[in-house]
């Protein structure tokens, strides 16, 4: 019996946080993928063959932006209907989780390995709003209830 494939929204934006879905490439590459990125000198050329919705990046001390960033990430996921939404951080995925538990739709947040210490704003609500928290350092387990250690993906 084959696999089943899933259609799967993949939210980022530059740096540590795409190299982080981009180690999960084994595991998205035999999905439906679409993205959702930040425009960025690393982001747009990836995303080779496949969907891209691209939104700017987003800052979550900023209540009307994010609000705003909500009602774009409802049509997006209207018009894609992923089944899971995978990030890895920064403030673009904060819409798309918030959209997302409006609309049913499981999120796992990868917590991305450049944080050390404390997760961040963005980290903390989305960690929040997802059925499914993974860590690449142990030392964050005390900051997440629900997290499950995976280890360093790359």
């Amino acid at each position: 019996m084959p696999d089943r494939r899933y259609r799967v929204l993949l939210v980022s934006s530059s740096g540590g946080v795409l190299l982080d879905l981009l180690a999960l490439k084994p595991w998205w590459s035999r999905h439906e993928v679409t993205w959702v990125c930040v425009p960025a000198p690393d982001t747009t050329p990836l995303p080779c063959g496949q969907r891209v919705h691209w939104e700017p990046e987003q800052s979550v001390r900023r209540p009307l932006g994010v609000v705003a960033a909500s009602l774009r990430a409802l049509a997006i996921l209207r018009a894609e209907r992923p089944q899971l939404i995978i990030s890895a951080g920064t403030g673009v995925a904060v819409g798309v989780f918030l959209a997302g538990r409006l609309l049913r739709i499981p999120a796992v947040w990868l917590e991305t390995l450049n944080i050390v210490t404390k997760p961040g704003i963005a980290s903390r609500i989305c960690g929040q709003l997802a059925a499914a928290v993974l860590l690449q350092r142990p030392e964050l387990m005390q900051h997440r209830r629900r997290a499950v250690y995976i280890g360093e993906l790359y």
